[in-house]
């Protein structure tokens, strides 16, 4: 399983998304739904290693998008900027306290942050679509 889908997977268990989606949320990835509401990790290019140690293991990288496709509207993205600060929080403290994605064989976790706050990417009428911009560090042995 990719590293981009053990990140949709962890995220989906953020207990913002169901409180804001009032249902069990699915995260999506490069796939944004026209429904609101839907949610999406999108990847962003960035060069994938940021260290490279002289035995060949690397910390690594993923620099991406959390999207979601909302109501717009006066109250809805009031509701919608409380949500992305919460979840904000939320990835400073999954990081405090070791909770992070579950990686396998020779990639280790280290750590999950936002890196803007959310904000108003595009609107269309009645929808919206919002992004956080979200960097993912891991460690891959050789």
């Amino acid at each position: 399983m990719s590293v981009a889908t053990k990140v949709a997977e962890f995220i989906a268990g953020c207990p913002f998304l169901e409180e804001f989606e009032q249902m069990f949320p699915i995260v999506n990835v490069d796939l944004l739904g026209e429904d609101a509401t839907a949610y999406s990790l999108e990847l962003t290019p960035a060069d994938p290693i940021v260290k490279r140690y002289t035995n060949g293991d690397t910390i690594r990288q993923m620099v991406f998008s959390l999207c979601s496709r909302e109501w717009y509207g006066e109250e809805s993205n009031k509701d919608t900027a409380e949500f992305y600060e919460k979840f904000s929080d939320w990835l400073d403290e999954c990081t405090e306290q070791g909770r992070l994605p579950a990686l396998s064989g020779n990639l280790t976790s280290k750590s999950i942050q936002a890196t803007t706050g959310g904000y108003l990417y595009d609107n269309e009428g009645t929808k919206c679509q919002y992004r956080i911009q979200c960097r993912f560090l891991y460690y891959k042995r050789r």
